[in-house]
């Protein structure tokens, strides 16, 4: 990857958000960066500037990078390499990257740094979700929110494996304490999370 982002965006003090509009995919690429309690969680990682990277170490150093599904790689080889840190995915995120290594697979809810995937079949392939306990949703493609009139949305049925499983699986996030999210595509929302989510869930 040759773009990158000049700056990042901090939704508290944990964490962090910056995105890169790709030419070839003619949208925005967003990503986050969670503060835990060991270091820097990043999620679905695009590049950053040199400078805007030195801040960000300033906060704390990486730890780990999570990939929500198979096509959102990115910089993370990059990344494991500068920082070395491991490349973290779950078992259906694994079977569907063949570019690269995975070096740690987390079984559904099973705890690293206070974060654990969740399963969302019918997106893309491998799609996850990430929870963590500091109450944030971290999401790759099966939500998207990248216009502000229309507000949240299900990633289109054409990309999806099946767009029915995908609203189906979405509904288990329900379940959880959260009021963050943030999207492989989109602004993050910071306040009544669960509620617009909800709200789109069960939208008839």
């Amino acid at each position: 990857m040759t773009i990158h982002a000049d700056e990042f965006q901090a939704l508290g003090a944990n964490l962090f958000h910056w995105s890169v509009y790709d030419p070839n995919l003619k949208c925005d690429l967003g990503c986050a960066a969670l503060k835990t309690s060991s270091g820097l969680v990043l999620v679905d990682p695009v590049p950053l500037s040199d400078a805007a990277w030195k801040d960000l170490l300033k906060i704390a150093p990486v730890r780990a990078i999570l990939l929500t599904n198979g096509n959102h790689v990115r910089c993370a080889d990059v990344l494991r390499k500068l920082h070395q840190v491991p490349i973290v995915t779950a078992p259906a995120t694994r079977r569907d990257i063949v570019e690269i290594k995975c070096d740690v697979v987390l079984l559904e809810n099973e705890l690293l740094y206070g974060i654990a995937p969740i399963a969302i079949p019918g997106a893309t392939p491998g799609e996850t979700a990430f929870y963590s306990n500091t109450g944030v949703m971290l999401l790759g493609d099966a939500i998207i929110n990248t216009n502000s009139e229309k507000g949240l949305e299900f990633l289109p049925d054409k990309y999806c494996t099946d767009a029915e499983q995908n609203r189906l699986s979405l509904k288990k996030l329900l379940g959880y304490d959260f009021h963050t999210l943030t999207f492989a595509h989109g602004a993050p929302l910071t306040s009544h999370a669960k509620e617009k989510l909800s709200a789109l869930l069960n939208h008839p």
